[in-house]
């Protein structure tokens, strides 16, 4: 996934109802920290992308959302 996407998600209300629970518990997280603190979205954004490179799953899940 590229950045423009992921950034998306993380500052957006993308439905992630269909994601695992893992990830949906991370994705809001991160949705939480970048509204409270906008300037931390470069770290949040390189936090997704490394629990997207771990777990196979969260990639195939944001891919669908």
């Amino acid at each position: 996934m590229d950045d423009k996407r992921l950034t998306a998600l993380l500052t957006g209300s993308t439905d992630l109802s269909k994601a695992s629970l893992a990830t949906r518990i991370l994705v809001s997280r991160l949705r939480i920290e970048v509204r409270a603190k906008p300037d931390s979205l470069p770290a949040k954004l390189e936090e997704l992308k490394a629990f997207i490179a771990k777990n196979a799953f969260a990639g195939i899940d944001l891919a669908n959302a």
